[in-house]
């Protein structure tokens, strides 16, 4: 396992970040204990969850981070584990009100700290952007959170760049730390841009001038969507014939999920489709490795977050911490 001494703060992190969004709803306790088990013991210690993940059930419980907190405490594994969680989703019934008052904030982050069983949270995720707010406002609220000790570091989720380079601007100007790092959508696959618009409008990806920006300020990126939903994989298992980023299989008949189709299947990725099978071969790994694997060796920091469904998919995820990928994609 790699770690990486995330940019300007001293949290020391594995280059791979494991996300909890099914933990406690799409997988049991059970099974989720078994995978935080089998994640720290090969050296993991970053893990992603959210106050929001899990309230989509009809309890409307942040189940994600009651699972997490009764590993940690089953575990004492709390002073061996970063968890990183987010607050200022906003309300899965009313969507098209922002969350990002300080109240609201504080709501979720408290719930968030006693569910977990901590004291403070060493990263915090603004989990939406409120492009109406004053950038200052937001930062002033976060600096004060962390003044009274209840987050040590924080991030922007969803951020755009306009906005991140206001907040890096006002917290220079205010001697404060400022966001330490952006987690926005982005993975080796690109998305259709029909499927973009039928999405949710609050997210945010990464972006050709994005990129640039990151790798001008060195401000780390820990995207989520990090493999496309495992579309190269999915790709490879259902076995069709493409050739020059075009399919000889009748798309008709190519046994994926409609979603992931529509999302994914172009030109582009077809391209890297084909190249990713030579890279099979030279690399002896799966397509999913690989994709993650691609995240890792830029030229700033990076830390891939995927959710898994069992043991041999966090395999795949753990043997990309150590791959150096030679060449382009």
């Amino acid at each position: 396992m790699k770690y990486v001494k995330l940019h300007d703060t001293s949290l020391e992190l594995s280059n791979i970040c494991l996300g909890g969004g099914s933990f406690g709803s799409g997988l049991n306790e059970i099974q989720t204990f078994e995978i935080l088990d089998a994640f720290t013991a090969a050296g993991g210690n970053f893990v992603d969850t959210a106050n929001i993940y899990g309230k989509w059930a009809e309890d409307k419980k942040n189940h994600s981070e009651i699972v997490i907190g009764k590993w940690l405490k089953s575990r004492n594994a709390y002073n061996k584990i970063i968890i990183a969680t987010k607050g200022a989703h906003y309300d899965l019934e009313t969507p098209d009100l922002p969350r990002l008052n300080k109240q609201d904030i504080k709501k979720d982050l408290e719930e968030s700290l006693k569910t977990l069983g901590l004291d403070c949270i060493d990263f915090y995720w603004l989990h939406r952007d409120d492009e109406k707010k004053n950038i200052g406002e937001i930062i002033n609220t976060m600096e004060g959170f962390v003044a009274e000790g209840k987050i040590r570091y924080y991030g922007a989720s969803n951020y755009k760049l306009k906005r991140m380079k206001e907040a890096a601007e006002y917290s220079r100007k205010n001697n404060f730390q400022g966001f330490s790092a952006v987690s926005n959508q982005w993975s080796l696959a690109t998305i259709n841009p029909k499927a973009k618009e039928k999405s949710d409008p609050t997210l945010a990806g990464m972006t050709e001038e994005f990129y640039q920006w990151h790798k001008e300020t060195k401000m780390p990126s820990v995207p989520y969507s990090a493999t496309a939903s495992g579309f190269f994989e999915k790709l490879f298992n259902v076995n069709p014939q493409v050739k020059n980023g075009v399919l000889i299989t009748p798309y008709a008949e190519i046994n994926l999920p409609e979603y992931i189709k529509t999302a994914y299947i172009n030109e582009n990725n077809l391209k890297i489709y084909e190249k990713l099978l030579e890279l099979k071969e030279k690399y002896k790994t799966s397509l999913y490795t690989l994709s993650v694997a691609y995240l890792l060796n830029q030229p700033f920091d990076v830390i891939p977050i995927s959710s898994v469904k069992n043991i041999e998919q966090l395999n795949g995820f753990l043997q990309a911490s150590e791959i150096v990928i030679e060449e382009n994609i």
